[in-house]
């Protein structure tokens, strides 16, 4: 799995690529870890992190990757933050519909939705 990170003013953009299991997934959680550590030393956006989930080039999502996910969920809302999923495939889409996670997270198609759904109130 290849991680890249981006910024676009107070968002930051994580592109995933390749498989999101096993030791993958403690290495996604850990680079969203260092990110909300590295938001809570920002000002700009009262130290939140706002965080869009690339997940175009994710070709296999396993129940790791899952939970990964929701544990990060989790952190960046208690921290006052926010995150949604962009570009999600039909593997990895199908298992979030599957465990009943696509009512927590908010889903879009484009890069110019994601940062309006993640700015708005």
């Amino acid at each position: 799995m290849q991680i890249n990170l981006r910024h676009k003013g107070s968002i930051t953009i994580l592109d995933i690529e390749g498989r999101i299991i096993g030791p993958d997934a403690l290495a996604l959680k850990a680079v969203i870890d260092e990110q909300i550590q590295a938001a809570d030393s920002r000002t700009e956006n009262g130290g939140h992190l706002n965080l869009i989930l690339n997940m175009e080039r994710v070709q296999m999502m396993d129940s790791s990757g899952l939970g990964a996910l929701v544990a990060s969920y989790a952190s960046i809302q208690r921290n006052g933050g926010h995150v949604v999923l962009l570009n999600l495939g039909g593997s990895v889409k199908s298992l979030i519909v599957m465990a009943k996670l696509m009512t927590i997270f908010d889903c879009y198609n484009s890069e110019a939705e994601a940062i309006a759904g993640i700015m708005k109130p």
